[in-house]
């Protein structure tokens, strides 16, 4: 039997959306009371504390003690990890989209599918992707979604005027229309080693694999590195690289965060929670210089997914019904989604709350732009990936692949080959 998560989806139909249920509105509940406690990274522990004080006047009785632990795929993982088989793990836990499929076959989860939690009475109000993710063969509902990543491309206003390309984010969408454009139309963005159109080549790849809906791994578990599309996004790596479009910056060192800061880099792609670093850390003093645009296009497809997390309870705790109150308040409250929302860009796999006037305005950051209108159709349309536990590795593999044909280390025979053998060897 295929899994359920496992099954590629077809790309949703707009039409297929009707009215949306109202968004949950928590009242004061002192009944419910006791401490729990939380796991989770950064930036995500700064958010749960900001959010502390609006869940105290829902559940005045519950005290939240947050923990965040650096990089949710390295310490946190591993610390989570020992903390489960330990019995010694937090009341409530969080999980990355590319930890998925490593942890939710472990049995220390809590199945919020059944009495009293009864999840898939809600489930059906979150995008179906999400959905699929967390429920296991057997119908256990191992945590809930609560957030997605609808991707896009967000570009630098100034620099495309500069230049003489247009700065509307529909003419740019329109000019860089599938990816040869934006390889041909692209590279006027440069200034030979001071700036660069995008900050490394596999945000290429990873865009294109999703539009393709190829992930690294098919529903039997066979590695996909054999795909064409992974050779065609690696040969356009090759192609933006000569051209001197892709920054020699390695993603989030201290180095490609400063390229942003100092104008060095046109566009970047990813999930629509890249706003909220651009906004409180890389470029916070850059209100109306960026707008956001539709990613160039695979054979006719713009989106993609980039990222997403999930929250659960584990067997350990000793209080989960404060433990579910507060889950259940995380993902689907409109306080809760609001306040994530426009202090961190964190999109809700919440449908209702896609029609919220709190989603859908006129943001000064990005010169009035809505910036859902992009987002919200990326979100209906991708095309969800089949998640593996082996996916960072795989994910780590492709990185190197992409840097060394950016570097000119190796030829795209060469790095996929490497990446076959590297992800072949742990499998």
């Amino acid at each position: 039997m295929t899994k359920p998560w496992l099954k590629t989806m077809a790309v949703l139909s707009a039409g297929l959306i009707t009215v949306l249920p109202a968004i949950a509105q928590d009242t004061a509940n002192t009944e419910i009371s006791g401490d729990i406690s939380v796991w989770t990274w950064p930036n995500n522990d700064r958010t749960f504390e900001a959010l502390l004080p609006a869940f105290a006047e829902a559940y005045p009785n519950i005290n939240v003690e947050i923990q965040g632990y650096p990089t949710a795929n390295d310490a946190y993982l591993n610390t989570l990890q020992r903390g489960m088989l330990s019995g010694s793990g937090p009341d409530v836990a969080m999980i990355e989209i590319g930890m998925m499929a490593l942890l939710r076959d472990r049995p220390q989860w809590v199945d919020l599918s059944q009495e009293p939690y009864n999840a898939g009475e809600m489930l059906g109000d979150f995008a179906e992707f999400t959905v699929n993710n967390v429920t296991l063969d057997d119908g256990k509902v191992v945590a809930m979604p609560k957030h997605t990543g609808p991707g896009g491309m967000f570009y630098r206003r100034d620099i495309f005027e500069e230049v003489g390309l247009p700065t509307d984010p529909e003419a740019i969408s329109e000019l860089f229309s599938d990816w040869d454009a934006f390889i041909e139309e692209g590279q006027k963005l440069v200034v030979p080693n001071e700036r660069w159109v995008i900050g490394n080549g596999e945000e290429i790849v990873r865009a294109m694999m999703a539009q393709a809906g190829v992930s690294y791994f098919d529903e039997e578990g066979n590695l996909q590195f054999d795909h064409p599309v992974f050779r065609e996004a690696l040969e356009k790596v090759e192609v933006a690289a000569d051209a001197g479009m892709i920054s020699p910056f390695a993603a989030w060192t201290p180095e490609w965060q400063g390229a942003f800061q100092r104008g060095q880099l046109a566009t970047v792609m990813y999930g629509n929670w890249f706003g909220g670093l651009l906004k409180r850390a890389y470029a916070a003093d850059q209100e109306g210089l960026w707008g956001v645009a539709s990613a160039p296009a695979l054979e006719g497809n713009r989106s993609f997914n980039s990222g997403g997390d999930y929250i659960g309870i584990l067997e350990t705790s000793d209080n989960k019904e404060a433990a579910w109150a507060f889950v259940k308040w995380i993902v689907s409250d409109e306080a809760s989604l609001k306040q994530q929302f426009q202090s961190d860009d964190l999109y809700p796999a919440y449908n209702p709350a896609g029609d919220a006037d709190w989603m859908n305005f006129e943001d000064p950051y990005y010169d009035g732009q809505n910036v859902n209108e992009i987002f919200a159709p990326a979100q209906k349309e991708l095309i969800p990936f089949v998640l593996h536990p082996l996916d960072s590795v795989a994910a780590n593999a492709m990185r190197t692949a992409v840097d060394n044909i950016a570097r000119d280390i190796m030829s795209v025979d060469e790095a996929l080959a490497s990446a076959k053998e590297t992800v072949q060897a742990r499998m």
